[in-house]
């Protein structure tokens, strides 16, 4: 999935300046039917109003634009993309009583972020199913920005973010296979006191609201996934704190929440005890920012 820059337009000089109202906000709804229009809802507030008739009062249908322009590709994706991510977005469009509007542009403006409270917005990139902000090449991350406190042979920390579950990708197009796809860890059979962990970095905090481990069906076998883990966060990176303790089953995918959401720029995952094997594998590590 490619990113988005701070500053993108995509205009499409149809009618003049004079013609075209902004709207800024956030996408809610696509749709997509048969038809050659493509309509898409936005959030409505009692501070911006926006003309534009619609059929019906609970549909949120107000903006359309056609397929088969040489636009029409780039404004779907950015449109997409901000309605998983909930980014501010600016729509401009020709005011219409008796029909939906049609687009004119759309744009991403540096500062559109910016809340009341002076906070920046949400702007990560979301992979996968559930809108995983921990994969490599997403929000800045590269192979650097994993950590672990060991691994076996090349079954590096990076290969437990790639997308991939040992050689198979998780959603088509998405990740960057790296060896195995699997982090791999040999237990300390002389030292009882040895940790476990694995854990991804971030440039700036980031909002964490929780977590999702896969092993392969083979590992789960064998008793490799793990079966208690801490989760740990830090701001810094030489002070963590725990978040949460969690029993894991003998699974090949399982999802857990945070107790309350965190700001971190370290989320650590701290395996105290597998479920049997003399190794310890994660193959695909999510994080959650919901």
């Amino acid at each position: 999935m490619k990113k988005i820059a701070l500053l993108s337009l995509f205009c499409l000089p149809l009618f003049t300046q004079a013609d075209v109202v902004e709207y800024k906000g956030k996408v809610t709804d696509i749709l997509i039917g048969k038809s050659q229009l493509i309509k898409v809802g936005v959030e409505e507030s009692d501070e911006q109003s926006i003309t534009c008739w619609k059929q019906e009062s609970d549909q949120p249908w107000l903006f359309t634009f056609e397929r088969g322009y040489d636009y029409s590709n780039d404004w779907f994706d950015v449109l997409n993309l901000v309605r998983r991510t909930q980014e501010t977005i600016r729509i401009g469009y020709a005011e219409n009583e008796d029909s939906e509007c049609a687009i004119e542009y759309i744009a991403l403006l540096k500062g559109d972020g910016i809340v009341d409270d002076g906070q920046v917005g949400d702007s990560l990139e979301r992979t996968g199913q559930y809108g995983n902000i921990a994969q490599i090449y997403t929000n800045g991350l590269t192979e650097s920005s994993y950590h672990a406190s060991d691994n076996y042979g090349a079954d590096v920390p990076a290969a437990a973010f790639d997308g991939h579950i040992f050689n198979e990708q998780i959603v088509d197009g998405e990740g960057s296979l790296i060896n195995r796809g699997i982090w791999l860890v040999k237990k300390d059979t002389e030292n009882k006191e040895t940790t476990y962990w694995l854990q991804v970095e971030y440039e700036e905090p980031v909002t964490i609201s929780g977590f999702r481990v896969m092993v392969n069906t083979k590992a789960t076998e064998l008793g490799r996934g793990p079966r208690h883990v801490t989760i740990l966060t830090s701001l810094e990176g030489d002070q963590f704190e725990e978040q949460g303790q969690y029993n894991l089953g003998k699974s090949i995918d399982q999802r857990a929440n945070l107790p309350t959401k965190v700001e971190a720029k370290i989320f650590r995952i701290q395996v105290n005890s597998n479920q049997g094997d003399a190794f310890i594998e994660i193959d695909e590590l999510e994080v959650y920012s919901n």
